[in-house]
């Protein structure tokens, strides 16, 4: 193969994303996620697939690398569009993978290089409760279903004594036997100091990440504290690679509304060779 493939990183609070900006077949990008995530120096958490399709209010597509929904990179895609347009500020139409709705990004610059996305984010499916097994004591965890990524939150109010490992090799044991979809995350949240620690994992590329930070995990623990309290609950929450501001409104069955937001920085255009 003799090609050359240009994308950019985009990097929402860590969660370093490759945005590639040339058409790729879709049998071919497991194999160009995975080479650019190996890359010596690229630091690449996941990897997006853009393209334009101006039609119903959609401005840009973003296919995840395995199929599934990120609430990271359609934040992202919507600021590389508003830096191709030369524009401050602005909202866009971003369709992505694993996601029936249309997402409305609100981009504005805030200094050179470093703009704040912020967006609405699909409603979960459903949100139920259930026990794991960890190190033989039963534990409360929450599995939060979006379509295109199912989360299990685990609340606790000591995240400083928590052995993420432990954990996770925890909800694999229990999903050995479960379908998982195309991807699925652990999210380990401290309501009281707003503190995550994030962990996906992509079926289509076989890919496990302690992510720096994660969009949708960080939605999905403000859905358990709002559906838990009954009441509107809006944080900063305090990840690995930065903080990324929830606000979540509960109803009567499920989340009536949530929103997700962060700064965004975004590179220069790369090319990568194959």
């Amino acid at each position: 193969m003799n090609e050359t493939i240009r994308y950019v990183v985009a990097n929402p609070c860590g969660n370093t994303t490759a945005l590639v900006l040339d058409p790729v077949p879709e049998a071919e990008r497991k194999v160009l996620a995975n080479e650019l995530m190996a890359a010596d120096g690229a630091g690449v958490e996941q990897v997006a697939y853009i393209t334009t399709k101006p039609t119903n209010d959609v401005d840009l597509r973003v296919d995840m690398m395995g199929g599934e929904f990120c609430g990271n990179a359609t934040r992202s895609a919507a600021v590389y569009a508003a830096v191709c347009d030369g524009v401050s500020e602005g909202q866009y139409g971003v369709s992505c993978s694993g996601c029936d709705s249309l997402l409305k990004v609100d981009v504005s610059q805030k200094e050179d290089g470093i703009y704040y996305a912020a967006t609405d984010m699909p409603i979960p499916e459903s949100i139920t409760g259930l026990l794991l097994a960890v190190e033989d004591m039963p534990r409360r965890f929450f599995r939060v279903d979006f379509n295109g990524i199912i989360h299990y939150v685990y609340l606790t109010m000591h995240l400083e004594a928590v052995d993420k490992n432990v954990y996770w090799q925890a909800l694999q044991e229990y999903l050995a036997d479960e379908p998982c979809g195309e991807a699925y995350g652990l999210i380990l949240y401290d309501p009281r100091s707003c503190q995550m620690i994030p962990a996906v994992y992509v079926k289509d590329t076989d890919t496990v990440s302690w992510e720096q930070s994660c969009g949708s995990g960080t939605a999905a623990a403000a859905v358990v504290v709002a559906f838990m309290s009954h009441r509107d609950y809006a944080a900063d929450v305090i990840q690995p690679g930065g903080v990324i501001h929830v606000e979540a409104v509960p109803g009567e069955e499920t989340i009536e509304s949530l929103r997700i937001g962060s700064p965004v920085t975004l590179g220069s255009v790369q090319q990568w060779k194959r």
